[in-house]
């Protein structure tokens, strides 16, 4: 019985990837129906999963997969074509099957129900014959649910095999002498054991390395560095067991734009980049509601509908954008929409009708202050509560939680021509990279992701930087003023007399788009600690996120930035007396830049920064060959996508001067890929002002323009061009905005 058990684990674990994987893979097929790769795929998963429920004796989850096989196997051959109704079938379908695996892993019962509709009109669109097989193949569901019997005899269990789309690097052969990788699935208590023990013994390892530096014995020395090697060996391993690909959550997102634009009427396309971006499993289930509710809230309020679109002169189709990458440690996950933007006056009226917020501190308010508007709870610019929306609890809902696993939110908007929200998230909440600091005699941590910047000043002498500002202490740093809160009173520290030439350290910290400056006695060093959960008794003082075990075996608590600066009242009272960095005018020098000038088919003067750009190649045309529908070149040992610059550059020739000889070809890195940017001539290299000139009208693949010896030069937009080249649309219609950049 115990093996029967084992065996069926294993399978609810496999029939759940099968599913979880239709649902976007249903919906991909649903936008591009010929894609018979996919088709295929869909097919083998869902053959995989009636062969494997007949086998447990699930009938009901037998004979439904086999109707949704049935159907995929006449679109494989040509019998049958996709559309909205049919996608809807096998989507309604989908969730039939997931619950029935539910069922069957909280009972070991399959629970009963009538499929026979939704069985009738997945076979309705096949012939005759094809139910007749289907009748005979699956005897008929009975009202009471079959037990799972395993059969008597021994019999080797089947394994269970779910056939997926691999990478392009997957599906080389193998070289002789070549490791293969065989994946083994374990159990997560078993990492989460695992993980604990590293901790521990990350612990153990800072205990031990005060004593070596002190110690004369070499062979004692020694031991420890080695120890302090595998230790650290242990813990990236482990790090590295616990992460997961973001695609674990993103898979969902496909049928839930596609719900939810049904839902309100409206076409969106979703675009996903950095799927293959890792996290820890913990923090990747914390983000799952948040991004849902940010997609919804996109779609729901942003996007407008494709009549309105087409009144201003968009594309009827919109798009939103999934994106994700490490950044300096952390993980940066962006919502992104072509929509209509935040109506910041909207969000200033509805603000003062439900009482957030007095009418004349409304009218001071600046676009990034009304956004922060949106966070208050009970606020909605919905004057009906519908079943999306109007409510006034979402994106404080969002804020909250992303803040409680250490993450923060920021949001910019342009009217009318997108919402860009991102979402900074740290790569675990296990071990944690903290910076050291002692105040008030004790010693407390800071996490080294929230430190911009690490300033030293001396308080006590004159000319010391120090302003005030309507009683908040100011730091100017570069001419901008950073308000300054000081740890020892924060918390109520018994404040040390500073010595004469004592120095004070400030670390420039980010609470919600505010810079303040957290004011310490002395920084120590940076070292990676074990996060510790405070008690019970401790669990509500907002000034501390944990506590760690120090080398010598004290307890350290480490800070909570944000508490800290919410407790502090400095954002009320910035609020109340804005700083405006524009008080004091200091002259500026005028920053140049270094760009190349080249030449496409069609335009004679394009500049793009040279820091861009990694080699200038000469290449020939019988280097290229075709991988799909792109060109590529084998490069440095990588595999370098052409992209045709004529091709997506308001203005370009669309010439193929690349197929008659030798030309100048641009390489570039863009999220860790490389790209062949294809141009007609380099003409130079200059130095020219930084300043950047808007078009009169947007032009497709240019960011802008800059004047040169009384010269217009077209700047490229190189990420706009490589988003446009990723979508591989086959018209010219490509999203508006693709990117919204914050400031910094």
């Amino acid at each position: 019985m115990e093996n029967h058990d084992e065996i069926l684990a294993e399978f609810i674990l496999e029939a759940r990837e099968i599913i979880d994987r239709l649902d976007g893979d249903f919906v991909r097929l649903e936008e591009n129906p010929g894609d018979q790769a996919l088709v295929g795929n869909i097919f083998r998963g869902l053959h995989t999963l009636k062969g494997s429920s007949g086998f447990f004796a699930l009938k009901r989850l037998e004979k439904l997969s086999h109707a949704g096989e049935s159907l995929l196997g006449k679109i494989r051959a040509g019998q049958a074509t996709l559309d909205f109704d049919k996608s809807t079938r096998l989507l309604e379908m989908n969730d039939i099957l997931r619950s029935i695996i539910e069922g069957v892993e909280a009972n070991h019962i399959e629970p009963a129900g009538d499929d026979q509709e939704l069985i009738a009109a997945l076979l309705g669109a096949i012939p005759a014959e094809i139910k007749q097989t289907h009748d005979k193949i699956l005897s008929p569901l009975t009202n009471e649910a079959p037990e799972i019997v395993l059969k008597q005899e021994p019999q080797p269990a089947p394994e269970i095999q779910v056939e997926y789309a691999e990478p392009a690097e997957a599906l080389m052969p193998n070289t002789p002498g070549q490791e293969v990788v065989v994946p083994v699935k374990v159990n997560p208590e078993v990492l989460d054991k695992l993980m604990n023990i590293a901790s521990e013994m990350v612990l153990a390892r800072n205990r031990l390395l005060p004593f070596s530096q002190q110690s004369s014995d070499k062979l004692f020395t020694s031991a420890v560095r080695s120890i302090d090697l595998l230790t650290l060996e242990l813990q990236e391993r482990m790090m590295k067991m616990r992460m997961q690909p973001i695609f674990h959550i993103w898979d969902k997102f496909p049928r839930l734009v596609r719900d939810v634009s049904a839902e309100c009427g409206k076409k969106v396309r979703l675009l996903q980049e950095g799927s293959e971006t890792e996290l820890d499993r913990i923090l990747l289930d914390s983000i799952r509601d948040p991004l849902i509710h940010l997609i919804r809230n996109s779609i729901d309020h942003s996007i407008e509908s494709p009549e309105i679109r087409l009144q201003k002169g968009k594309s009827e189709l919109a798009y939103l954008v999934l994106r994700a990458a490490h950044q300096n440690g952390i993980v940066i996950v962006e919502v992104i929409d072509d929509g209509a933007g935040v109506d910041y006056e909207r969000v200033r009226q509805r603000a003062v009708s439900r009482g957030l917020i007095s009418g004349e501190k409304a009218q001071l308010l600046n676009h990034k202050e009304l956004i922060d508007l949106i966070f208050l709870p009970g606020f909605s610019t919905r004057d009906a509560i519908t079943n999306l929306s109007g409510r006034g609890v979402g994106m404080d809902v969002v804020k909250n939680n992303i803040e409680n696993i250490g993450g923060s939110i920021e949001v910019t908007s342009i009217p009318n021509e997108g919402t860009h929200v991102k979402l900074k998230i740290p790569l675990t909440l296990a071990i944690l990279p903290t910076l050291f600091v002692r105040s008030g005699g004790e010693i407390f941590l800071i996490p080294q992701n929230r430190i911009l910047e690490l300033v030293r000043f001396s308080p006590n002498q004159p000319n010391n930087g120090i302003e005030d500002f309507y009683g908040t202490p100011t730091f100017r740093l570069r001419d901008k003023l950073i308000p300054l809160l000081f740890l020892d009173e924060q918390l109520k520290m018994a404040k040390k007399p500073l010595k004469p030439k004592q120095k004070l350290f400030i670390t420039l910290l980010n609470f919600n788009g505010t810079l303040f400056g957290l004011v310490v006695e002395e920084v120590l060093n940076i070292q990676d600690i074990v996060i510790k959960p405070l008690g019970e008794l401790l669990r509500d003082m907002s000034n501390f996120a944990g506590a760690t075990i120090m080398g010598d075996g004290e307890v350290a608590l480490i800070l909570d930035v944000d508490g800290i600066a919410r407790k502090s009242g400095l954002v009320e009272r910035l609020q109340a007396n804005p700083i405006r960095q524009e008080e004091r005018y200091v002259p500026t020098v005028e920053e140049m830049i270094s760009v190349l000038l080249f030449e496409i088919p069609g335009l004679n003067k394009i500049a793009l920064p040279l820091d861009s750009i990694d080699h200038i190649i000469k290449l020939d045309p019988s280097q290229i060959q075709q991988n799909g529908s792109r060109e590529v070149v084998y490069f440095n040992e990588q595999l370098m996508d052409l992209v045709r610059l004529d091709h997506y550059v308001s203005g370009g020739s669309k010439d193929s001067h690349l197929n008659h000889a030798r030309v100048p070809v641009l390489t570039c890195h863009y999220r860790d890929r490389l790209y062949g940017l294809v141009v007609k001539q380099v003409t130079d290299i200059i130095e020219v002002p930084a300043k950047l000139h808007e078009l009169s009208t947007p032009q497709r693949g240019l960011n802008g323009c800059i004047i040169y010896n009384d010269q217009v030069i077209n700047v490229l937009d190189l990420e706009e061009v490589l988003v446009m080249h990723n979508i591989q649309e086959e018209s010219d219609e490509y999203p508006k905005v693709i990117d919204l950049y914050l400031p910094g």
